[in-house]
């Protein structure tokens, strides 16, 4: 009997019952498992002529040489049929997620004093169940957090109460079994246990610890903190100081976690938001878990995807919920998904799916994409060990934007901040198409604060990476000497100053013979000196000249270290000049009124290798306004370098002076190229963002 013949018989005798179906190939290896509440209308679907089949469901037909079916009695028997077959089996075409084996849940024991335990796996004991998580570290440093503030007990021994005594004083009885060390342990030495293996808590003292505990990984931290700031006001109106300060110290930790909180969201319905990308054969799934309007958790999955095409992903995206969902302990109200899944009806019986284009949930999910990318490259192979890819993508992209010089060296600006707090900037640098770590830079913003502006972020970094480009290039014809008595003039008729006996000594910047600007250094002793009269022409400014002018005469003063002030409004020049602001003034300097007084080290200003470098090619991180600001500082500082944008929604490319965006194939070589160049520089970003809050947080705790 041919296959086709075999084929067309297995088609004609299809029941019409509920069911999983097994493809098979040549060699009789399963290649793809599926369930149907018909079965017989579900397969002959894949024969049909008209039927419009992904390409990889075309691939998966071309091997396709027989088919088996397994009758079941309802869709839910078929449905968990289906996976624990594809769990057993890893049919090469089904999309499956990660081995349940790398995933861990906090259990919550069911005892008078309940545990708090991290366990792989979940059993019918009644116990109290979260998760699953994929990151047993991030879960382990929670409850090191958690143990400071609630001291709960996660050893091995049984504990039960015999007797609640109703003195205050006198310990409760309790009976131990199992056990597995001596106690009470160092634990409670060091009050991380309250100690109920000594009868030192009632159950329902113990169970008000545990409660909190749920409590603040469910997001509902707000009870907590009334609940403990009522118990402190209990204790101080009882005059039992000692405790009211103890419980004030717990509402101090709890309430300096929360100032790290990402996401606050006015509606208070539980959610999920999961976004995803595709890439090498595996879909990269990022999941917010948003519980009464608060970010209480992130986890990150992977799915195989073999012969996925990235616009063809409602299978995967269908295939990652009905997985995930299975194995989670809670199930939100509502999620929030970037497309459509296959089989949307069927998923919706249980949860409302919400597919938004606009307004704060579309951000959430393009915070959740961008988590997702930069999941993938922190897993995918390293891009040095690709193919020749990255080289083709080059002269691609040189191509596509008519640029004339090769590409060797790419730099890719974002901004990164927490609500406008600890806004920071990176520079990433690509040189023949791989990431050069050893380039990348990082700022720490000067002139934001505590208000999110991403444009004035950009404009910020790009001042300060290419002013220096400007400095060593572009002002080349200006030249910067001592003051004679031939500036005279120039000067005493632009400043108030009397050059005869002034204690200044003066500079002036000069083009040719025409005079442009100047400035003065008041040294005061060894230690203390001050810059003053920095003035340039009208038609010059604009350029950054005033940068060339200080550098140059700080060090031809060669001074280490030198004050200026200045008034509030232009103070952000001087921070962009590389000043930093002071509090402290020293004696020598004269203080004036509603003045800042600020001070540049030269040792922090040393030739930097990345920054004496050109880049080819600049890309911003964002839209047509982004692009703007580079625009604008470019022509400012008098650059011709080629820059781009690249927008994360659409991946559209901008380019100056042309107000219709590129817009190239999912798989598109040069795309990809960008793509990477732009997360990698979000994810730097990201990090440096994270590490100052960190620092900060540090700092309280």
């Amino acid at each position: 009997m041919t296959e086709k013949t075999k084929l067309q018989k297995v088609l004609t005798d299809l029941p019409k019952s509920p069911g999983v179906y097994k493809m098979i190939d040549g060699e009789g290896r399963v290649i793809y498992i599926g369930k149907a509440k018909d079965l017989s209308k579900r397969v002959k679907q894949y024969f049909q002529k008209d039927y419009q089949h992904s390409t990889r469901t075309r691939k998966l037909m071309e091997n396709v040489q027989d088919i088996e079916t397994i009758i079941v009695d309802s869709d839910l028997e078929a449905m968990i049929l289906e996976h624990n077959l594809i769990k057993q089996l890893q049919p090469k075409y089904n999309v499956i997620m990660k081995d349940d084996k790398n995933y861990v849940y906090i259990k919550i024991t069911k005892e008078d004093f309940p545990r708090i335990q991290l366990v792989r796996k979940i059993e019918k004991d009644n116990a109290k169940y979260i998760g699953p998580k994929t990151a047993a570290h991030k879960v382990k440093e929670t409850f090191k957090v958690l143990k400071k503030i609630f001291p709960f007990r996660h050893c091995g021994l049984d504990i039960k109460m015999i007797q609640k005594n109703s003195s205050n004083k006198a310990k409760h009885q309790v009976l131990v079994t199992h056990k597995v060390l001596k106690y009470p342990c160092l634990d409670y030495y060091i009050k991380r246990c309250i100690a109920p293996c000594i009868g030192n808590c009632s159950i329902e003292e113990y169970r008000e610890i545990i409660k909190n505990v749920e409590n603040f990984l469910e997001g509902k931290s707000e009870n907590i903190v009334n609940d403990l700031k009522e118990k402190m006001r209990r204790y101080a109106k009882k005059k039992e100081f000692e405790k009211a300060v103890k419980v004030r110290d717990k509402i101090k930790k709890i309430e300096q976690i929360l100032e790290t909180q990402k996401v606050q969201d006015t509606d208070q319905t539980n959610k999920d938001v999961i976004n995803y990308c595709i890439t090498q054969n595996k879909a990269y799934f990022n999941l917010f878990q948003i519980r009464d309007g608060k970010l209480i958790g992130q986890e990150n999955f992977i799915l195989s995807a073999q012969e996925v095409e990235e616009d063809q992903n409602s299978e995967v995206l269908s295939a990652f919920l009905k997985q995930y969902y299975k194995l989670a302990t809670d199930i939100p109200k509502e999620i929030y998904l970037p497309h459509s899944p296959e089989g949307q009806l069927e998923i919706e019986k249980k949860v409302s799916i919400i597919i938004p284009k606009i307004g704060l949930k579309n951000k959430l999910l393009e915070m959740s994409l961008n988590n997702a990318r930069i999941f993938a490259d922190r897993n995918k192979p390293s891009w040095k060990e690709e193919s020749l890819s990255g080289e083709n993508a080059l002269k691609e992209l040189q191509k596509i934007l008519k640029i004339n010089k090769s590409l060797k060296r790419i730099e890719c600006y974002d901004i990164s901040h927490l609500s406008g707090t600890d806004t920071v900037g990176s520079m990433i640098v690509f040189q023949n198409g791989a990431p050069k770590n050893s380039l990348y830079r990082k700022f720490k913003l000067k002139t934001i604060n505590n208000k999110p502006d991403d444009y004035k972020s950009m404009e910020e970094v790009l001042t300060r990476r290419f002013s220096r480009i400007s400095l060593n290039y572009t002002h080349k014809e200006y030249i910067l000497k001592k003051a004679t008595k031939k500036d005279t003039k120039f000067i005493e008729s632009n400043n108030k100053v009397n050059l005869k006996t002034t204690d200044r000594a003066f500079y002036v910047i000069a083009k040719g013979k025409e005079q442009i600007g100047f400035i003065s250094v008041k040294k005061y002793n060894d230690k203390v000196s001050e810059l003053r009269n920095l003035w340039i022409k009208k038609k010059a400014r604009g350029a950054k000249l005033g940068y060339k002018l200080i550098k140059e005469a700080i060090k031809k003063s060669k001074l280490k270290r030198v004050y200026i002030s200045c008034k509030s409004k232009i103070k952000d020049y001087y921070l962009i000049a590389g000043f930093e602001e002071i509090k402290k003034i020293p004696e020598e300097i004269n203080k004036h009124k509603e003045v800042c007084y600020m001070v540049y080290d030269t040792y922090k200003h040393k030739d930097d290798e990345s920054f004496s470098q050109i880049p080819d090619l600049v890309i911003i991180d964002g839209g047509k306004g982004q692009l703007a600001v580079a625009e604008d500082v470019f022509k400012k500082l008098k650059l011709e370098i080629p820059h781009i944008s690249l927008a994360k929604r659409l991946e559209e490319i901008f380019l100056p002076n042309n107000p219709t965006p590129i817009l190239l194939g999912h798989h598109n070589e040069a795309l990809k190229l960008l793509q990477r160049a732009r997360d990698e520089a979000h994810r730097f970003a990201i990090s440096y963002n994270q590490d100052l809050r960190s620092r900060t947080f540090s700092k309280y705790r």
